[in-house]
C-alpha cells in the first residue's frame, strides 16, 4: 500500500529524502522540514564539507508546506549554500526531477495526480546568515471525492 501524507510538504520531504540524486548533492544528506534547520547545523555542514573537500555539495535543503487554496496544494523547497550559486543550481535540477510529474496521496481521501513545478525565486542572498539560497515552488490540483478542502 502506498504512503499517505498529511500535506504536499510532507510528501515532498519524504520523496526528497528517498532520492539519492538529491541526497548525494547535499552535505550529510541534510534534507529537513521547515523549522528544523539551525545555524549550528549549517555551520557543522560547512565545516564537514571543508574537511572533506566536498565543495560540490550544497549545505541543506528545507521543505516547507505552504497549504491549500482553491483546491490546489503547494509547497516550497529552499536550497541553502555558502559557496555561491553553482551547487544550488545542481540541487535545484535534482529536486525538480524528483518531484515533478509524480502523484501524491494525501489525507482526507485526496490525491494530486501530477505534482507541477510552479516557479523559483532565482538566486537570493540572506546577509544575516551569510547564505546563498533559492526557493523552488511546487503545486498540484487536489482531487477529492469529498468536500474536505472547500
Amino acid at each position: 500500500m502506498a504512503n499517505i501524507y498529511a500535506d504536499l510538504g510532507a510528501w515532498a520531504l519524504a520523496k526528497l529524502r528517498a532520492t539519492p540524486a538529491v541526497t548525494a548533492l547535499v552535505m550529510d544528506s541534510l534534507v529537513l522540514e521547515a523549522g528544523d534547520l539551525t545555524a549550528e547545523a549549517l555551520t557543522a555542514a560547512q565545516e564537514t564539507r571543508r574537511k572533506a573537500g566536498a565543495t560540490g555539495k550544497a549545505l541543506a535543503v528545507v521543505v516547507q508546506d505552504t497549504g491549500e487554496e482553491a483546491f490546489t496544494a503547494s509547497c516550497a523547497v529552499f536550497i541553502y549554500d555558502r559557496y555561491g550559486y553553482a551547487n544550488i543550481r545542481n540541487v535545484r535540477e535534482a529536486v525538480i526531477s524528483a518531484l515533478v510529474n509524480f502523484p501524491a496521496l494525501l489525507v482526507r481521501d485526496a490525491c494530486i495526480n501530477q505534482v507541477k513545478y510552479a516557479g523559483r525565486s532565482g538566486h537570493a542572498i540572506d546577509r544575516l546568515l551569510d547564505l546563498d539560497l533559492e526557493r523552488v515552488d511546487f503545486s498540484g490540483a487536489l482531487i477529492t471525492e469529498r468536500d474536505f478542502y472547500a
